[in-house]
């Protein structure tokens, strides 16, 4: 059910930054890349807007990181890779967001930086991630409480105009 993982020397991906290149791309200074917390019934939202489907994916998984971490880690002890396919973004948003948790949780490995690649590919939907991840330390990365998963709730990412949206709910 989680998607492919094989593990990678130290050494970065090629253009490989922190966060990857759409953090260099799609910067708050720019006033393109968004993540907007909003709090929803029992549970915990984040609205994005990045330049790129790539953008989008990464800033998802920072607004997960700062849903669980106070102090998310920057530096990364070792290389992962990540493939998922799905029908449609909004799937393949769910899966990416939900295998990030699983490493987390089940693995104890948290992202500390990424490189996306993201393609149509047989009529579905791919995704490649380059993930550093570092070991899991609660009290070091102040731990900010448990998601339990993603929702398809009110899910949705748009194109508007030269930037695309998504709203995304977490359970908590």
């Amino acid at each position: 059910m989680w998607g492919n993982h094989r593990n990678h020397t130290p050494a970065a991906p090629p253009g490989f930054g922190p966060w990857g290149p759409d953090a260099r791309a799609d910067t708050p200074n720019e006033g393109v890349a968004v993540i907007e917390f909003f709090d929803h019934t029992a549970d915990l939202g984040f609205r994005i807007r990045a330049r790129s489907l790539p953008g989008l994916f990464y800033l998802a998984a920072r607004g997960l990181s700062q849903a669980l971490f106070a102090k998310p880690p920057h530096k990364g002890a070792r290389w992962l890779e990540v493939r998922l396919r799905a029908p449609d973004l909004e799937t393949l948003l769910v899966r990416w967001l939900g295998e990030l948790l699983y490493l987390i949780q089940t693995k104890g490995e948290v992202p500390a930086g990424m490189r996306l690649r993201l393609c149509r590919k047989e009529g579905d939907w791919a995704l490649q991630a380059h993930l550093a991840v570092a070991p899991l330390d609660l009290s070091q990365m102040g731990f900010l409480g448990e998601v339990k998963g993603v929702t398809f709730h009110g899910l949705s990412i748009e194109r508007r105009g030269t930037r695309y949206e998504a709203a995304v709910i977490l359970d908590v």
